[in-house]
């Protein structure tokens, strides 16, 4: 059985299964509980989720709140079952998240077709539900944790900083080198991954807490020089991106798959079974250096 582990007082992590990874949910367990993303899928909220909650004395119909990192499949897929579990409970979002909450079947589909022949199936079992609560940037929920707009991995990105605790939860906003495994770190905004990078760098921060493991250093820093030293440390993994593709694109290398794989290689990287990720990050690195449209 899968169970939440302590990160903070009266915060935790749950490691919820996906595929070969695991995408994390964490529960303030305050007075007002609250779970941050729902794992890929209604049957994890039912065989994974319910349980862990229950193991540690925390029934769903408690959640006073339901907020979400990006509305990517893998971390909104258990929002409608856990809504139907917690009738009182109130979803969370941005403005940027509200309308792919309400429908991210469509939203999942819609980012597999720019690159449809590189791309997995859908996740056609997710279901939408409507925010009840809109947040914008800086604001804090439950007096506590504070929205932070990072948009670059997508434009509804956010992470939360507990204030209480010190803790920064990022979801999918710090790549690392990529998702341990395999593959590239992901984004689709160059210029809005480095901004938002960047101005958590300024942030004072005692834990980063990561929706996945990431390369090299998994999902959690901690101690704020460390996590100082990871947001550098990403910053510098675009600056090496830019470089090399770069030069392959000088080279005559101007295929987008290939320049892909030949990145993955370079960074000594294992290939995903999907490239359509890493092409996301290898055009936005193309279109900021002026080399495509």
């Amino acid at each position: 059985m899968r169970k939440f582990t302590v990160i903070g007082e009266d915060v935790y992590l749950l490691q919820v299964p996906f595929g070969a990874y695991w995408t994390g949910v964490v529960l303030i367990k305050s007075a007002e509980p609250i779970l941050i993303d729902s794992g890929p899928s209604a049957t994890m909220v039912d065989e994974v989720i319910r349980p862990a909650l229950s193991e540690i004395g925390c029934r769903p119909e408690e959640i006073r709140y339901l907020a979400c990192t990006h509305t990517h499949g893998d971390h909104v897929g258990g929002h409608a079952r856990l809504l139907a579990c917690a009738s009182s409970c109130t979803v969370v979002a941005s403005r940027e998240q509200a309308e792919k909450l309400v429908d991210p079947l469509t939203y999942a589909k819609h980012i597999r077709t720019r690159f449809p022949a590189d791309s997995p199936p859908v996740q056609r079992e997710l279901r939408g539900v409507r925010p009840g609560l809109l947040l914008e940037d800086g604001e804090l929920l439950a007096g506590r944790l504070r929205l932070i707009r990072a948009p670059g991995h997508d434009t509804d990105s956010v992470c939360w900083l507990d204030t209480v605790s010190g803790i920064l939860f990022t979801g999918d906003s710090v790549q690392g080198e990529g998702a341990a495994g395999s593959g590239l770190a992901f984004y689709q905004s160059l210029p809005d991954y480095r901004t938002s990078l960047s101005a958590l760098l300024h942030m004072e921060v005692c834990q980063l807490v990561a929706g996945h493991d990431y390369a090299p250093h998994g999902c959690r820093l901690e101690g704020s020089g460390g996590v100082r030293e990871y947001l550098t440390a990403c910053l510098s993994v675009t600056d090496r991106y830019d470089r090399q593709i770069r030069r392959l694109w000088d080279e005559g290398l101007q295929d987008t798959a290939e320049l892909a794989r030949r990145l993955i290689s370079l960074e000594n990287r294992t290939p995903p079974a999907h490239l359509f990720l890493e092409m996301y990050t290898v055009t936005t690195h193309l279109q900021e250096a002026g080399l495509c449209l």
